[in-house]
């Protein structure tokens, strides 16, 4: 449970870096990168539990951030931000079912999973702005979260790939080390 809560909390840190997409207000975060890289170093086994705390933590995060930096926190204002815990929550769900629920002897991809995932889970919360009625996203297109999610899944799977690669097999020489 530390463990997860500590990926959480670095999963906040991160989803204050951002990279706005093209000319809408959406914009790509670092957050997920860390949720998923750290989740499949780890090889943690409940997405969902490390999904909530992330999303939580996030919005948690953005609302301290944002009144820090002088902005009025108003109930709507707060309500927009931590919008942003259901697209944790969508991720985590399509996540446990796409990769770890399927039995099927051809699997997809793990890149193309998730794609799937982020996708769903940024269009779960695109839909529930749009219920809210918070305008944040109203020039971004599904094309736009199509490709964010593209960048960021291959960014996931490269980042478990470098560190697979070439930090893993130092870990384990020094464990082989110490007596």
């Amino acid at each position: 449970m530390v463990t997860t809560l500590l990926v959480a909390l670095l999963t906040a840190l991160a989803s204050l870096v951002h990279i706005p997409v093209g000319d809408s207000d959406f914009r790509v975060t670092l957050g997920m990168v860390v949720m998923m890289t750290g989740y499949l170093i780890l090889k943690k086994k409940k997405v969902l539990r490390l999904a909530f705390f992330s999303g939580l933590f996030v919005g948690l995060l953005r609302i301290v951030v944002s009144a820090i930096s002088g902005m009025a926190i108003t109930p709507k204002f707060a309500g927009s931000l931590l919008l942003e815990f259901f697209f944790y929550i969508g991720y985590g769900i399509l996540y446990r079912y796409t990769v770890e629920l399927n039995k099927s002897i051809y699997k997809i991809p793990l890149v193309f999973s998730l794609v799937i995932c982020d996708f769903g889970g940024n269009a779960l919360e695109y839909i529930l702005r749009f219920l809210y009625a918070a305008e944040v996203w109203k020039d971004t297109s599904l094309l736009t979260i199509l490709i964010a999610a593209f960048v960021r899944s291959i960014t996931i799977v490269l980042c478990v790939f470098l560190y697979r690669r070439f930090i893993e097999p130092h870990l384990s020489l020094k464990k082989e080390e110490s007596p």
